[in-house]
């Protein structure tokens, strides 16, 4: 499908389908068949308005025969560039002979029957399930990517097809240059990707497996400026929520927008939801880490960069709270000088905030740890912990203290002992002598997330719960897509993940699959 539209009218046109019976001999059992797909007339567009989809050499379709299940690839071999076009593929002989076939596009491959929500879906039942979830997506200016863009179909007593649509779709102008990436992410119960099954007569979403509250528009290098893009997305339950955009260029400097007009909207199949171009501003980033020295070192620096630069450097530093013993010197392009006498007691810490001032007035600020090796040249620690207290409030401590060391998003927790539902199989579970009753829920959306220190060797140990019996519970710490730790819980047991090491200045972050809720987490980091 071409990533082009052209309209009067945000609306997205249905697709008629027509078998083209010829056949020609057999070959090996198979036979060649070719199908005819123009665009409707005005009385069958879901729509009011006027919408054109062109097809685009390599197209291809899925065109399933439903009694034998097996799948066949059909690819456009005339009629590119415009709403009319013919595909042709090879069918086997003993499936060429079926009543009825069903269609999807884009060419994903389906299965054959899934068990989702306690209710049984088939192929043999007019349902389509897509095999594999699609998250993220390449853009295409002024037009959408296939990878989400379903549309099914189901063959009428005449062999012909009229397709109709399974996703809506986001659109928006870009209001940038250099974005190379968007981060669509709705809140409450609606969903934006996964793996849908959708139904064959007329395309609607029936369930989405596999769900997310999220959806990616990746750039193969940047987005253009004033260029209109389109991201479908797929819907579960019928409340859009409220939606947030998170923009981020090339030099990964973050925007964030939010549409709260959306918080009611009920996204419809074939619908197009215009998010205008909304007025962003990527702010400056510090870039720098914690420094830790030995106890006889005497000076030592900050090493800096600022991304997303804004004109002339203005950056400044300060001691967060007074100090006996770090002195800050001159401040170059690229690193803070600092200044100490050699340590003969303890271990000792100061904090050093960076400020870059631009445009004026604006200022962004980065707090920077600086450490000193005891004299016995005994190690440097920090203890950080995130649990959900009774109340259900995210707790995070750092030492003891209240810290902040940990990512969280969304705000789901999820209660133990409700038996009615079986939630984790009890009242409550006891993880370092505490009695915890409350965890938080991992989303899908790697909604709990940490950086580790560069000169520190780190630890972690963690304790999560299967939620529900019905479902999988699978928790997984992941450094990017590398699963760190994977495993498969029992309901009405706590998994303790035991102390697993991890990488110097690495981002983690959990997922799962199922109904997982974390209950404790406990990072140790040594200098």
């Amino acid at each position: 499908m071409k990533k082009i539209f052209a309209f009067t009218i945000a609306a997205l046109s249905l697709l008629a389908v027509s078998c083209n019976k010829e056949v020609v001999p057999e070959n090996n059992g198979m036979i060649t068949k070719s199908f005819t797909v123009s665009a409707p007339d005005g009385t069958k567009t879901e729509l009011n308005g006027t919408k054109s989809v062109f097809w685009s050499t390599g197209d291809e379709i899925n065109v399933i025969a439903p009694t034998s299940g097996n799948q066949y690839t059909f690819t456009l071999t005339s009629g590119a560039g415009s709403s009319t076009a013919t595909f042709s593929g090879e069918i086997a002989a003993a499936d060429a002979g079926e009543e009825t076939f069903y269609a999807l596009y884009p060419n994903v491959a389906v299965r054959a029957s899934e068990t989702a929500s306690s209710t049984d879906y088939s192929l043999a039942g007019g349902h389509l399930i897509v095999d594999k979830a699609v998250t993220s997506m390449t853009g295409v200016k002024n037009g959408f990517p296939t990878g989400q863009a379903y549309m099914a179909a189901t063959s009428d007593a005449s062999g012909n097809f009229a397709f109709h649509h399974g996703a809506a779709y986001f659109k928006i102008t870009m209001p940038a240059e250099n974005v190379k990436s968007l981060h669509l992410e709705v809140s409450g119960s609606a969903r934006l990707s996964g793996r849908p099954i959708l139904k064959a007569s007329d395309g609607s979403p029936l369930q989405v497996t596999g769900a997310k509250n999220f959806v990616d528009l990746v750039a193969e290098d940047t987005f253009e400026q004033g260029a209109t893009y389109y991201i479908p997305v797929l819907i579960k339950q019928s409340n859009c929520g409220a939606l947030s955009v998170k923009f981020t260029n090339a030099d990964d400097a973050v925007a964030t927008v939010s549409t709260a007009s959306l918080s009611t909207t009920i996204l419809t199949p074939g619908m197009i939801y215009d998010l205008g171009s909304p007025a962003i501003e990527f702010k400056p980033i510090i870039v720098a880490d914690g420094v830790s020295f030995d106890a006889t070192a005497t000076s030592g620096s900050i090493a800096y960069e600022i991304t997303n630069y804004k004109g002339t450097v203005t950056l400044t530093a300060a001691l967060k709270e007074a100090s006996d013993w770090l002195t800050i010197g001159t401040i170059e392009e690229d690193a803070v000088n600092l200044s100490f006498s050699a340590n003969t007691g303890d271990a000792r810490f100061a904090t050093v905030v960076l400020t870059y001032t631009y445009e004026g007035s604006k200022t962004v600020t980065k707090e920077i740890e600086v450490s000193q090796g005891a004299a016995s040249g005994g190690s440097i620690s920090h203890t950080y912990v995130l649990y959900v207290d009774g109340d259900g409030n995210v707790v995070q401590t750092k030492d003891g203290d209240a810290g902040e060391y940990f990512t969280v998003t969304g705000t789901s927790i999820l209660t133990c002992g409700d038996t009615d539902k079986n939630y984790f199989g009890v009242d409550s579970f006891t993880i370092k002598g505490q009695t915890l009753t409350k965890a938080k829920k991992i989303d899908g959306s790697n909604n709990i997330s940490f950086t580790t220190h560069s000169s520190a060797s780190t630890t972690i140990e963690f304790w999560a719960a299967k939620r529900q019996s019905d479902k999988s519970g699978d928790i997984k710490l992941q450094k990017g897509s590398t699963n760190v730790v994977s495993a498969t819980m029992t309901l009405g047991q706590i998994y303790d993940s035991g102390v697993v090491d991890l990488d110097k200045n690495a981002t983690y972050q959990f997922n799962k699959s199922g109904e997982v809720g974390v209950f404790y987490i406990e990072v140790i980091e040594t200098f």
